[in-house]
């Protein structure tokens, strides 16, 4: 095993305009096999209310509806669903 392989480094990069970084995420799928990952980082208090989402987000996946979350929102059947 390499010495990259055992001590992965974390890479920061922050985008100066929302066009850059949405390309950027966009990409994400040519990274996979390569060792390297796009994240989004956000507030403690938006992780918080993601987490508190997730349930409800595969309960309509469960269901067979489309389900998904953008930043702090869940979105069903491209609905947002209020607490």
């Amino acid at each position: 095993m390499s010495a990259l392989q055992e001590n992965p480094v974390r890479l920061w990069q922050s985008l100066r305009f929302f066009k850059d970084r949405e390309t950027v995420r966009r990409q994400w799928k040519h990274l996979s096999g390569t060792g390297f990952n796009v994240f989004e980082q956000f507030p403690p208090e938006v992780v918080a209310k993601r987490r508190k989402l997730l349930p409800k987000m595969r309960e309509a996946r469960d269901q067979g509806k489309r389900a998904w979350i953008a930043f702090d929102i869940l979105y069903v059947d491209g609905r947002p669903v209020r607490d």
